[in-house]
């Protein structure tokens, strides 16, 4: 649990502040945001204290206002007002820093998944407490964290296309469902994905939902889901629409994935589902 520490408010020079190392976020703004911020720490002084840790005596390291404290070298002023937290453990500073940087501008998702991942690390918590104690969601905080685990290639083409966070976590949730269609490998299905979402032909991240579930009738809607990969501009109602299959359809493939499910887990079928399946067969 978080401990409540009790802060002191005191002017410190500032070469005995240092930028965090670990400070997920790796970019202050464009050198117009920087600038616009200098102009304002010049002109009417600094109006929010740096929040910092103290590491040892004379060396405290910056929890929130990376930003302020650069802007401040770079006006040569001597020292700053601070809120001075006592030395506290990395799991509460992973915390902490999360808290505050998650109330400012908004994150990039790689930056936010690697400071919860951290922040259940050194705290030694499962999800669901770091979901308490942060007040996200359970889903919220696994999609953060399998972000880090996909492929290098995924996350570069994730880059690339510039999908906003809502799509990439959703797009994890997604993956494990996606298989070949036909000509079209997982790759390719992906590239095409990310391409409708770019041209917003896919116009939210929860219609990645909606196709999760087609996909996991992929064997039923082989040559829907071909067709939509083939057409840029069919959306996801569309397909949708497409693949509503009738009460007889959704039995028989309920019953292909109980059948998969059973080879799958080698639970044996006994001898009346055998009976029946010798009758499917002679049927079909």
């Amino acid at each position: 649990m978080i401990a409540k520490h009790k802060t002191i408010f005191r002017e410190l020079p500032i070469l005995e502040l240092e930028l965090d190392g670990n400070q997920p976020r790796k970019e202050y703004g464009s050198p117009s945001e920087q600038e616009k911020l200098t102009s304002s720490l010049e002109r009417f002084g600094l109006q929010e204290p740096i929040m910092v840790t103290q590491k040892e005596p004379n060396r405290f390291v910056i929890i929130d206002g990376h930003r302020r404290y650069l802007c401040l070298k770079t006006l040569k002023v001597d020292k700053a007002m601070c809120q001075i937290y006592p030395e506290i453990s990395e799991g509460e500073l992973e915390v902490r820093r999360y808290e505050n940087q998650n109330n400012r501008k908004g994150w990039k998702p790689m930056e936010k998944s690697n400071s919860l991942h951290r922040a259940k690390i050194k705290l030694g918590i499962k999800n669901e407490e770091l979901s308490n104690l942060l007040n996200l969601s359970k889903t919220t905080i696994q999609s953060s964290l399998q972000l880090r685990d996909q492929k290098l290639e995924y996350l570069e083409l994730m880059q690339e296309y510039k999908l906003k966070e809502v799509y990439r976590m959703e797009f994890v949730r997604l993956l494990p469902r996606l298989v070949k269609i036909r000509n079209f490998e997982v790759p390719d299905v992906i590239k095409i994905l990310f391409e409708k979402v770019t041209r917003k032909v896919i116009k939210k991240g929860k219609d990645f939902r909606k196709l999760g579930k087609i996909f996991a009738r992929a064997s039923a809607n082989q040559e829907e889901i071909h067709k939509f990969l083939s057409d840029p501009d069919e959306t996801i109602e569309e397909l949708d629409r497409n693949t509503i299959q009738s009460g007889f359809s959704l039995s028989i493939v309920k019953l292909i994935g109980e059948i998969k499910q059973k080879r799958k887990t080698g639970i044996p079928f006994d001898s009346k589902e055998k009976g029946l399946i010798t009758e499917l067969k002679k049927l079909l």
